[in-house]
């Protein structure tokens, strides 16, 4: 009897589980349906302090990665249930057992997601944007998997660090919006042209460093 109640309350739990994940996907499908969408949330900016740390740190682990890529990315974001995703075509092959240039993969993160919660809704991003389609990307990655529906190679980014390990071959402008009282959050659409998402001129000068360090260890094509 005490088998059965185990058995009934696993099964309820796992039947809400999945319940509450079809629902959000659902959420986030009709919300990415509507017409700039994004100009409706909110993102993240980076301060000076934990540009300072994370960035000393990354520029002696990331090439340590089990993955570095080149990659082209070909397919605008997707959302998933708490995870957010990308198509890409892998270019070249720096670190990654079994990955071939000229694969098309999946990319995703763990700080990559929609939170519909109205407390803001927000775009989480680790404080790099999304990748634009048709532009080339580092990315230093940790794992590799495949994707139960389609059997694509995903790729998930190495995430130990607050800052997603993901940089564009291009030069970006990146606008600076001023934040107010105890939240870094400021509207998407203000920003949206950006690289990075940071609070001041220092901290994007941190993070340039820390791209700069990488492009010059991987530095692609010659001609980009």
């Amino acid at each position: 009897m005490r088998q059965r109640l185990l058995l009934f309350f696993t099964i309820c739990i796992l039947l809400a589980v999945v319940t509450f994940g079809i629902v959000k996907k659902l959420t986030y499908t009709d919300l990415a349906r509507q017409e700039n969408y994004l100009a409706q949330l909110q993102v993240a900016e980076l301060t000076e302090g934990i540009a300072e740390q994370e960035c000393s740190v990354m520029s002696q682990s990331l090439p340590d990665s089990a993955i570095i890529l080149r990659v082209e990315v070909t397919g605008e974001i997707e959302h998933l249930f708490q995870v957010d995703r990308q198509r890409a075509v892998i270019q070249e092959v720096y670190t990654g057992n079994g990955l071939e240039a000229g694969e098309e993969i999946y990319v995703f993160s763990r700080h990559w997601q929609l939170v519909i919660d109205g407390n803001p809704n927000a775009i989480e991003r680790g404080f790099v944007n999304i990748m634009e389609v048709g532009t080339e990307y580092l990315i230093f990655a940790e794992a590799v998997s495949e994707d139960m529906e389609t059997g694509m190679v995903s790729i998930k980014l190495y995430d130990d660090f607050y800052i997603t390990p993901v940089f564009c071959y291009d030069d970006r402008q990146n606008k600076i919006m001023p934040i107010s009282g105890d939240t870094t959050y400021v509207s998407y659409k203000d920003v949206m042209d950006n690289e990075f998402f940071v609070t001041s001129e220092k901290t994007l000068q941190i993070m340039e460093t820390l791209k700069s360090q990488m492009l010059s260890l991987y530095p692609g094509n010659i001609s980009n």
